[in-house]
């Protein structure tokens, strides 16, 4: 009995899990996610016109328009740009709805707009061409939903309303030839 004993043990030693062994096969690439940018135009200032410049963005995303506003302003990707909100921060963005009494809530015919809430951080007050940035680069990239966009600072101090605004109040602003959204 021992003798058989050994003999299965060598034999399934030997022999394996019954699996012969192969190669290293090559299957091509492996897969991969492709990233592709999505272009959005944000409005620096040259000469203290507006000027518009299409910048890469993870998404088309009002906050993430909002922030590469505000990062294209600190590292403007042409000489003789710059903006009016390097001394700002962008905090927060909220959407909302504009509403009317006569329609009924959460009625999906309601084809109101919205408003988009801006918040921001930083010591002053932003200069009008600095709301005329932020508002143009809102209203150039979510144009049919975004209606207005009301711009406030947050904090150090008391909180400010900065207004709320379209890009139609800041024509006299924008660059020769350059026609800027309403």
């Amino acid at each position: 009995m021992r003798r058989l004993t050994r003999v299965l043990a060598a034999v399934l030693l030997i022999g394996g899990c019954g699996i012969s062994p192969t190669e290293v096969q090559d299957h091509g690439r492996p897969p991969v996610i492709s990233y592709s940018p999505t272009w959005v135009t944000v409005y620096l200032i040259r000469d203290g016109r507006l000027e518009p410049v299409k910048i890469p963005v993870i998404s088309d995303s009002a906050k993430h328009v909002v922030d590469t506003l505000f990062r294209a302003g600190k590292q403007p990707p042409e000489p003789g740009l710059t903006s009016m909100l390097n001394d700002f921060t962008h905090y927060d963005t909220k959407t909302t709805r504009y509403s009317d009494a006569t329609l009924q809530r959460n009625d999906p015919d309601d084809s109101l707009g919205y408003r988009l809430n801006v918040i921001i951080t930083g010591e002053g007050k932003i200069p009008r061409a600095g709301l005329a940035q932020i508002t143009c680069t809102i209203r150039q990239n979510k144009q049919e939903s975004i209606w207005s966009v009301e711009i406030t600072r947050l904090f150090p101090g008391t909180p400010e309303s900065m207004g709320e605004h379209t890009c139609f109040e800041f024509r006299d602003l924008a660059a020769k030839g350059v026609r800027l959204p309403p």
